[in-house]
């Protein structure tokens, strides 16, 4: 039954999708909102099983991204749309849509590196991480592009949503 709650994905995607193209945020009202309705229609579909599967799947989608987000490495849009995801999915998909969305972020990230024209850069800066090589600050205010990472969440769920129900 908690199939039936994943007609809330698809706005939440085209709309976190569209903002974070466009302004470079996934805005709180969205991913809270999202997050409140995924908690609600499992209770609603499920009952207290669903609220506790809905729950966890909060905690461990929005936990495994938490310290990124903390470090810099992805925005709080990021973390709270895996949050509301979780809240939607569940446990124990949530941690499919997890694994997914590491994939598709890696293929997302080379084909943005390509696009961008930075392959080769990260390719190298990649190889002196392997070898123990500490990263040269970057140069004053000049900040690199980042990968929209919430088009990975959107990925990795959908991939993972389809290969559950296959």
């Amino acid at each position: 039954m908690r199939e039936s709650l994943y007609i809330l994905l698809p706005p939440l995607f085209i709309i976190a999708g569209y903002t974070e193209m466009k302004v470079r945020k996934i805005p709180n009202w969205l991913t809270l909102g999202f997050l409140i309705c995924g908690v609600g229609g499992s209770v609603a579909v499920n009952g207290m099983e669903g609220l506790k599967d809905s729950l966890l799947g909060v905690l461990i989608g929005g936990g495994v991204l938490l310290p990124f987000c903390l470090a810099g490495a992805l925005g709080g849009g990021d973390f709270k749309l895996m949050a509301a995801v979780g809240s939607t999915v569940g446990y124990p998909l949530v941690l499919w849509c997890l694994y997914y969305t590491v994939l598709s972020g890696g293929v997302l990230a080379i084909l943005y590196a390509i696009w961008t024209g930075q392959l080769l850069k990260t390719l190298a800066t990649f190889a002196k991480m392997l070898m123990g090589k500490k990263r040269k600050e970057s140069a004053g205010l000049k900040k690199e592009p980042t990968l929209p990472y919430g088009i990975a969440i959107a990925a990795g769920t959908i991939w993972a949503i389809a290969v559950n129900l296959s």
